[in-house]
């Protein structure tokens, strides 16, 4: 896919715009025990991010960064896979110093 790909999308055919929530398999929830564990696109205050979740109790399993594959946002910045600034990685650090947001992220 080539990078303007993201900037030149059509308007979308269907009225209203959802989210497949792809079930993995193999995977069990500690929480819960349940095996409905899907992997589906947030917007999250660290900015887009992929979730694998237990659908039953909402356990987070996981959250990564979305790779090129996941096309989310659909929408990307040409500067997404840069570096982050010193200012943002001094401002991340400190909130993993106060708690103010899950560590494994």
């Amino acid at each position: 896919m080539a990078w303007h790909h993201r900037y030149t999308q059509q308007r979308p055919e269907q009225r209203f715009v959802h989210v497949e929530r792809i079930p993995v398999p193999g995977v069990s929830c500690p929480a819960c025990d349940s095996t409905d564990i899907r992997r589906y696109p947030i917007a999250n205050h660290l900015g887009p991010r992929m979730v694998t979740k237990c659908q039953r109790c909402f356990e987070v399993l996981a959250l990564d960064r979305p790779a090129e594959a996941d096309n989310w946002p659909p929408f990307r910045s040409v500067t997404y896979d840069w570096e982050a600034s010193p200012s943002e990685r001094a401002g991340r650090d400190l909130a993993v110093r106060t708690g103010s947001f899950d560590r494994s992220l």
